[in-house]
């Protein structure tokens, strides 16, 4: 998540955070765990509960972490600066780093080590954000002036992700699931905003996820079955309406919930195998998708903890949370653990998808065979 983004979405979350806090309250359904220093933000969570972000450190330089939800641990610093965008259930943690000579690159933290990468070809600024459970990863690259999008294999060659037709064409991914699909969002470049469509790419072709009759639209997250969520525009008037969607066997699906005849903001951040999903809005604040409406996060947890949990970013298969929350007017990385853990399994995947991630995984544990 880019710095100027994450700071105005804590500025819309906000603006309705106290009415979501004071709202009615049920028992609580989320345990709130500090996973972070002061200032520091979540950014993914695995399906075992760690947690990674970043946190400034020394300004404006930055620092990644990783928390079990015990204290954090600050990753071996590589340069001046780094950051922690993804985890695979490896344990495998990705981000990025940069120097003060304006040097930097990609990042693998494990086992203690930090592994670095080297940028996409014919590119001298690479932004690394999702990594898989194989070791496959996504990647921003700028390349001849514009963004492009690359997935990146385990033994460093890197694919083109391509794009959607379009006059100076850009595209941004954002996310990869256990069967190399990737989403994001691909257009022309043009100003002040970017005509975005949300797409779903898989096996070297990208698909158009479709719209609710504006732009832009983006896909941010995407499960092992296929789902994808993020954000769509919507006509209502308003220049930056858009709501929270859910697209699933060729279908949209807006589950913001709202009249579409006022203004609304909502984006989804994250998605689970359930197909639960978490993100924020204009009127909830922080908020969780689990199959029927989108409910605030602060109404599910205890108001005497005086949390506000204003960007939920990703949500794993047990229910967990990662957020960046708020109290007495600090901004932490946290942790939501749900009181009565569910012990439903994830949907299972149609044949075909199962046998792609048993692939995949029997490759990355030759990989780690070999370099034991």
């Amino acid at each position: 998540m880019e710095v100027r983004h994450f700071f105005a979405r804590l500025l819309v979350a906000a603006m309705c955070g106290l009415a979501a806090v004071h709202g009615a309250h049920a028992a609580p359904e989320y345990r709130v765990t500090f996973v972070g220093p002061p200032d520091s933000r979540a950014n993914a969570i695995n399906n075992a509960g760690v947690v990674v972000g970043t946190y400034p450190a020394n300004a404006p330089s930055s620092r990644a972490f990783t928390s079990r939800g015990s204290g954090w641990v600050d990753l071996p610093a590589i340069g001046s600066a780094s950051n922690a965008t993804a985890i695979n259930d490896r344990g495998q943690v990705l981000g990025n780093w940069s120097a003060a000579d304006g040097q930097g690159g990609g990042v693998i933290w494990y086992r203690g080590t930090a592994h670095t990468i080297g940028t996409a070809p014919a590119s001298a600024s690479t932004r690394y954000v999702g990594i898989n459970n194989a070791g496959y990863i996504v990647a921003r690259a700028v390349v001849d002036g514009a963004e492009r999008s690359f997935l990146r294999a385990p033994n460093g060659a890197f694919h083109d992700l391509g794009y959607l037709p379009a006059i100076e064409p850009v595209t941004e991914v954002h996310a990869l699931n256990n069967r190399n699909q990737a989403t994001g969002a691909t257009g022309a470049f043009s100003r002040p905003e970017m005509p975005f469509r949300a797409f779903l790419w898989t096996r070297g072709v990208m698909r158009d996820l479709g719209d609710f009759g504006s732009t832009p639209n983006e896909g941010n997250d995407i499960n092992d079955r296929g789902q994808v969520t993020g954000y769509l525009a919507v006509p209502t008037g308003g220049a930056h309406d858009r709501v929270a969607f859910i697209y699933e066997h060729g279908r949209l699906r807006d589950i913001d919930g709202r009249p579409a005849t006022g203004m609304r903001y909502s984006q989804a951040q994250g998605i689970n195998n359930h197909g639960h999903a978490v993100g924020d809005s204009d009127h909830l604040s922080g908020w969780v998708y689990r199959g029927r409406r989108m409910q605030s996060i602060n109404a599910l947890i205890d108001p005497a903890s005086g949390w506000n949990i204003q960007l939920p970013r990703d949500i794993n298969d047990a229910g967990q949370i990662a957020a960046t929350g708020a109290r007495n007017g600090q901004y932490y990385a946290v942790r939501l653990d749900p009181v009565r853990p569910s012990l439903d399994a994830a949907p299972a995947l149609d044949a075909d998808a199962a046998a792609e991630i048993r692939l995949l995984d029997q490759e990355a544990d030759a990989r780690d065979a070999t370099q034991q």
